[in-house]
């Protein structure tokens, strides 16, 4: 698949002095901005709807998913589920932030230009051509005599648009607009009944498939569409974002949530930190705290800045990936190492180690290999083993300035063949990670990284999980991890902290994925959810329910993913059920996922900056005291 382009234009109010404005390559990430209409109100103006200003704000939201409707929804393009295409939003009338905004927590706006040109077609026609999809959102502008007016002449304008181009309609106002609107080429349309911005918000909201379709008309609309009309559609998997109280729980009963991990930083055990907690398919708590580092107090953690998320790589790429081939019968448990590598192990004890007994760490491995041990010296690194350019047979970039002779992955893969198995017992180990890898490159006869990113992160739409992160986004968004005063000698930065992961190119089956806790909550949702999102299946219900159970008595572990001690707690909190699982990570990082309550628990940090000897969070017990937050506020409300 492509990488997407997501282009957003806008367009003020008719009447306001009209841009003449380019139209900008998708290629680069430019965003033009004009003077804002007029804004959103923050009351409801319709008698009808008088009444929900006076309840809080997610009980206002709740009550206008209901007045929400869905008139036209042609070949189901709603929810949009594939975001890897190109999508150009245009608005017109008055304000869209909140329809903007909201979108942005689901899809990217490579360019927005706000125009306000009545032969807005004519000029951008081939523009718009060019767009696989296009989002057109009518605003009432909420000024005159009637705030929920839209304005007629729109309706030529829009009608110009839909002549040539698909297009998908959202109209925030008076209903009656939409008689005037010709609807032949229009795929989907959406009707909110004022131009307010939580309507704006569940709007889009609902386009994206986090919240499902279940309003009836009640009004008729001219000729086009009577009382009672309405399409209905559940969502599609994607995590709505909302308010704890949507789902019982108290804000102030995770308050504490705040105190622990602000504590966390004070104590010098990270410098920052994200967390993201989810129940029943809706994120009730996202916040990021700190800085990426203790000395530069101006960086603030932001909810989209990416971590290291060291082991959480063996389940968020390496198990995910296995996932999606044994249900497509190209990755078997109950096969061996030597099905699979045979040139690799055999003539090995290797050869005939099971791979369930390799993903459930009981297959007598190694914890790990210090693969770098030999390749440098106190002051310099083996000019034979490395470069500090990248040239003809040293691709593989380690760190900054440095470059790994690409055929060292067969010294390291000779190392661990040669390594003696060890008794067949529970013991973890990265070495495993790094055979998952082996075996599912040679099954898609291409890199894990590339496939995962065009095959199932991208089209889930997600948009900051990634290997090599350095590729994709500005250094200033990736947290940094260890300063390393030996092999490196630098301040890692893009750059995966784990040297086994640096030595094969920082694509790891072990380590190697930077993420922000957004995006890995998603990736957990899609556990939760069996292998749906998007309306995309990427595996079947029977391989994750084979992956998440205990394999073996006497481990816990499943194929791939860690659970519960047999008493509990252990790598997660104490409540958390014998059902759920996930995995941690040495950077100072932990996913989990709650089958029994839907519940999904995130928190990203860089413990390890900028010694990873600091291991405070660990004995702390802070990422687990958080998430037994969140049970002990689920506990309240099923009490109750």
């Amino acid at each position: 698949m492509s990488l997407k382009k997501i282009i957003f234009l806008g367009a003020i109010t008719l009447g306001i002095t009209s841009f003449l404005v380019p139209i900008i390559s998708s290629s680069e990430n430019i965003r033009i901005t004009f003077s804002a209409p007029n804004p959103a109100p923050n009351q409801w103006i319709k008698p009808e709807l008088i009444h929900l200003n006076k309840l809080v704000e997610f009980e206002q939201a709740l009550a206008i998913e209901n007045e929400i409707v869905v008139l036209k929804n042609e070949n189901n393009v709603l929810p949009i589920g594939n975001l890897n295409r190109k999508t150009t939003h245009l608005s017109i009338g008055g304000d869209s932030k909140s329809f903007e905004e909201t979108s942005k927590l689901f899809t990217d706006f490579d360019t927005s230009i706000r125009i306000s040109s009545s032969d807005f077609a004519a000029k951008n026609n081939s523009f718009l051509n060019n767009s696989d999809l296009i989002i057109l959102t009518i605003h009432a502008d909420n000024s005159g005599n009637d705030k929920n007016e839209i304005k007629k002449e729109y309706a030529s304008i829009i009608n110009e648009i839909s002549i040539s181009n698909p297009v998908s309609i959202c109209v925030f106002g008076n209903l009656s607009f939409i008689d005037f609107l010709d609807l032949k080429n229009v795929k989907s349309i959406s009707f909110a009944p004022e131009n307010h911005e939580i309507a704006q918000n569940v709007v889009a909201q609902q386009l994206f498939g986090a919240i499902e379709a279940k309003g009836k008309l009640k009004n008729n609309c001219g000729s086009k569409f009577k009382i009672g009309d309405g399409i209905q559609f559940k969502t599609n998997g994607r995590l709505k974002f909302t308010q704890p109280e949507e789902v019982g729980i108290a804000s102030t009963d995770l308050a504490k949530i705040d105190e622990i991990a602000t504590n966390g930083m004070n104590v010098k055990a990270y410098p920052g930190c994200q967390i993201v907690v989810a129940i029943e398919d809706k994120i009730i708590y996202r916040k990021s705290f700190g800085t990426a580092t203790y000395s530069d107090k101006e960086a603030k953690v932001k909810n989209d800045d990416l971590y290291d998320i060291a082991s959480v790589t063996k389940i968020a790429a390496s198990t995910l990936m296995a996932l999606h081939l044994h249900s497509k019968q190209q990755f078997d448990l109950n096969k061996n190492l030597g099905d699979y590598l045979p040139d690799l192990t055999s003539k090995t004890p290797y050869h005939s180690v099971l791979i369930k007994d390799m993903m459930a760490h009981q297959a007598g491995f190694k914890p790990w290999i210090a693969f770098n041990k030999n390749t440098y010296t106190a002051d310099q690194l083996n000019t034979e083993i490395y470069s500090n350019t990248k040239k003809e047979g040293f691709s593989k970039q380690v760190a900054a300035g440095i470059f790994v002779r690409d055929n060292y992955i067969n010294v390291m893969f000779d190392e661990i063949v040669k390594a003696p198995l060890g008794t067949k017992k529970y013991e973890y180990s990265d070495l495993c990670f790094y055979f998952v890898q082996k075996i599912v490159e040679k099954q898609i006869h291409e890199g894990q990284n590339t496939y995962l990113r065009n095959n199932i992160y991208l089209p889930m739409g997600l948009r900051n999980v990634s290997y090599l992160p350095l590729n994709f986004y500005p250094k200033n968004r990736i947290i940094p991890t260890v300063d390393e005063k030996i092999f490196r000698n630098q301040l890692l930065q893009g750059y995966v902290h784990d040297q086994g992961a640096a030595l094969l190119g920082g694509v790891g089956g072990h380590a190697g994925l930077f993420c922000n806790a957004t995006d890995l909550a998603s990736i957990m949702q899609l556990f939760l959810n069996k292998g749906k999102y998007a309306g995309f299946r990427f595996f079947n219900e029977k391989s994750i329910d084979e992956f998440t159970r205990q394999q073996f008595q006497g481990n816990k572990r499943g194929a791939g993913f860690d659970r519960p001690s047999a008493s509990g707690g252990g790598t997660c909190a104490k409540s958390a059920s014998q059902q759920s699982f996930g995995h941690s990570g040495f950077t100072g990082t932990l996913a989990w996922a709650d089958p029994k309550d839907k519940v999904i628990f995130v928190f990203l940090s860089n413990r390890v900056h900028p010694d990873p000897e600091n291991w405070k969070l660990r004995d702390m017990h802070i990422r687990t005291d958080i998430q037994e937050v969140v049970y002990q506020a689920l506990s309240k409300r099923i009490n109750n």
